[in-house]
């Protein structure tokens, strides 16, 4: 593994990540040796290995596809008027985004959701 490893660090393109094969052969060398044993013989990166073995990709996992319909509910209020050209978003974290815009109708709001769910995506 490790004269592998050497051979394709001495022939790559330089910021050329190691190919999948070389990982998974580190991963099971790490699960008889230990991550840290292997880690310091072949040279890598210790979190990255870990990782690894615990079965999270290094790879980046696609961003979630931006929703396609949003609903507009009025608050269910009793006795409090309805504030006319209000937009409020909430995200899943707890971030709020309140939007007052007292002489909008409904029908201009809806650019501007459409703007603001385009960026925030």
């Amino acid at each position: 593994m490790a004269e592998r490893l050497r051979e394709w660090r001495s022939t790559r393109p330089l910021g050329q990540r190691i190919p999948a094969e070389l990982w998974q052969a580190a991963t099971e060398a790490a699960r008889t040796h230990g991550a840290g044993t292997t880690a310091a013989a072949l040279n890598l990166d210790y979190c990255d290995l870990q990782r690894r073995l615990l079965g999270n990709s290094v790879e980046r996992k696609p961003a979630p596809a931006p929703p396609r319909f949003v609903e507009l509910v009025a608050p269910a209020r009793v006795g409090v008027p309805l504030e006319v050209g209000t937009v409020e978003l909430v995200q899943a974290s707890g971030a709020r985004l309140t939007l007052r815009l007292p002489n909008a109708s409904p029908g201009d709001l809806v650019p501007v959701l459409d703007l603001l769910l385009r960026h925030c995506s």
